[in-house]
C-alpha cells in the first residue's frame, strides 16, 4: 500500500490493527479482574461464613452461660427468703440439696471464651477493606468488643468468687465445709441441721450467696451478645451487608455502635432495643412480676389491692453502663402501640431525668385504653418538669390506686416531627 501511495489506508489499517489489540488486552484484563474479583469474593464469603459458623457456637454457649447465671441468681434469691431471712424449724432432703447444689454452682466458676481466630483471620486479609463503611463491618467490630468487656466484667468476677470461695473453705475446712457442700453424705448425723443452718448464716456464707445478684445483672449483657450475633448470622445467610430499615430501628438504642436515628426505639414488637433496660418497681418491698412478654408484644400488670403505686420505665444503659442518660431535645412525640386486656384501663405516662427525684412530682400524661389495638402519640413538650438534655428515664407507665390493670404494649417509638394525629391523653 506504501508502494502504491496508500500512505492513508495504510495508517488506518495499522491504527485498527492496534486498536484492536488494545481491545483485545483490556478485554482480557478485565476478564482477568473479573476472575481476579471473582475468587476474592469467594473467599470473602468462605471468611464470613467461617465467622459465622463460630458466632453461632459463640450463641450457644452463651445461652448456655445466661442461664446458669439467671438459675443460680435466682435460687439464691429464693434461699434468702426462704432459709436465711426467714428461719426455718425443721429442713428436709429437699432443702439441703437445693441450697448445697446452688452453692457449688455459685462457687463454679463459668467463663465466655468467644471462637476468634476466623474473625483474626479476616482482619489479617486483604478483604476486610470490601467490608469498610458497611453495617455488617460495624455489626462484627461490636461483637468482638462486647466480646471483650464481657470477659474483662467476668474475669474480675470471677477472681473475687475465687478469692472469696478460698477464705470461706479456709474458715470451714474440717468444720463443716464438707457437711455443707455434700449435705447427703452425712444425711444420717444428728447434727446435720443445726451445723448446716449454722454454716448458712455465717457472712462467709450469705456474702457469697449475695454475689449472685451481680450474676443476675450480667445477663444483660449476654442478651445483646446473642441479639448481636443472630443478627451478623442472618445477614450472612441473607448475604446482606447493610441493615434494612426495620433493622436499622431495632437497633438505634445502641448507643455504644450506631448513630441515632429520628426514629428511636424503645419497644420494637415486644422487644427492648440494645441500650435501654425495662424495670418493674412497686411501693411495697419484695419481687413481683409486673412486665412479662407474649408473642410480640410485653404485657404490664398492676394487681388488686397490693400497693399504693407501681410503675414499669425504661432506662438508659449503653456502654456496659457507661451510659446512663441522653439528649432527647431533637424528638418532639412518643407513639405507642397498646391494648387494655379488658378495655376502659387508665394510667400514666411519665419521662424523667437524672436529677428528678423519686418522690412522684414529674409531670405526666393519663391515658385511657380500648381492649384494641391502637396508636397512642404524646407531645414530649407535656413532660414540662423533664429536662430533655439529660433523660435517665425515657418513659414510665404510672398506675395508682388499688384497681387491678392489665395493659399490651408491642411498640413505643421517639420521632422528631410533629404529626396531625389526636393525642389520646390529658396532662395530670
Amino acid at each position: 500500500m506504501i508502494k502504491g501511495n496508500k500512505v492513508s489506508k495504510y495508517l488506518l489499517y495499522a491504527i485498527g490493527e492496534i486498536v484492536l489489540v488494545v481491545i483485545g488486552i483490556l478485554i482480557a484484563l478485565q476478564i482477568n479482574n473479573s476472575n481476579v474479583n471473582s475468587i476474592q469474593e469467594k473467599e470473602l464469603n468462605g471468611l464470613m461464613k467461617s465467622i459465622s459458623n463460630a458466632i453461632q457456637s459463640d450463641i450457644i454457649y452463651l445461652k448456655l452461660i445466661k442461664t446458669a447465671r439467671e438459675n443460680v441468681g435466682i435460687r439464691a434469691d429464693s434461699i434468702f427468703d426462704t432459709y436465711i431471712d426467714v428461719q426455718k424449724p425443721k429442713l428436709v432432703f429437699a432443702d439441703y440439696n437445693y441450697m448445697a447444689n446452688t452453692f457449688r454452682e455459685l462457687t463454679s466458676v463459668v467463663y465466655y471464651l468467644p471462637n476468634t481466630s476466623a474473625f483474626e483471620s479476616l482482619k489479617n486479609s486483604i478483604y476486610l477493606s470490601k467490608l469498610q463503611g458497611t453495617d455488617i463491618e460495624l455489626l462484627l467490630h461490636d461483637f468482638y468488643s462486647s466480646a471483650e468487656r464481657i470477659q474483662k466484667q467476668e474475669e474480675d468476677y470471677n477472681r473475687l468468687m475465687k478469692s472469696d470461695y478460698q477464705t470461706w473453705s479456709n474458715k470451714f475446712r474440717n468444720k463443716g465445709s464438707d457437711l455443707f457442700m455434700s449435705p447427703w453424705d452425712h444425711m444420717e448425723k444428728d447434727y446435720l441441721q443445726e451445723t448446716f443452718l449454722d454454716i448458712l448464716n455465717t457472712e462467709n456464707t450469705t456474702a457469697l450467696l449475695a454475689k449472685s445478684f451481680e450474676e443476675k445483672n450480667m445477663t444483660s449483657l449476654y442478651e445483646k451478645q446473642i441479639r448481636l450475633g443472630e443478627k451478623y448470622v442472618e445477614m450472612v445467610d441473607k448475604q446482606e451487608v447493610n441493615f434494612k430499615e426495620q433493622t436499622e430501628h431495632d437497633f438505634s438504642g445502641s448507643l455504644s455502635t450506631y448513630a441515632q436515628f429520628d426514629v428511636l426505639n424503645l419497644l420494637v414488637n415486644g422487644r427492648v432495643p440494645l441500650g435501654f433496660g425495662l424495670i418493674y418497681a412497686q411501693s411495697s418491698n419484695g419481687y413481683y412480676l409486673g412486665v412479662k412478654i407474649e408473642d410480640d408484644y410485653k404485657i404490664l400488670t398492676y394487681p388488686e389491692d397490693s400497693f399504693d403505686w407501681g410503675s414499669a420505665y425504661f432506662n438508659i444503659d449503653a456502654l456496659n453502663g457507661r451510659v446512663t442518660e441522653m439528649d432527647f431535645t431533637k424528638y418532639k412525640n412518643v407513639i405507642l402501640e397498646m391494648k387494655g386486656d379488658k378495655g376502659g384501663e387508665e394510667f400514666a405516662v411519665m419521662m424523667k431525668d437524672k436529677y428528678d427525684l423519686p418522690d412522684g412530682k414529674e409531670s405526666r400524661v393519663n391515658i385511657r385504653v380500648t381492649n384494641t389495638w391502637e396508636t397512642y402519640e404524646v407531645p414530649l413538650d407535656l413532660f414540662e418538669t423533664a429536662d430533655k438534655k439529660v433523660i435517665d428515664t425515657p418513659l414510665g407507665f404510672v398506675f395508682l390506686g388499688n384497681k387491678a390493670r392489665t395493659i399490651h404494649v408491642r411498640s413505643i417509638q421517639f420521632t422528631v416531627k410533629n404529626s396531625q394525629k389526636t393525642t389520646h391523653g390529658y396532662k395530670s
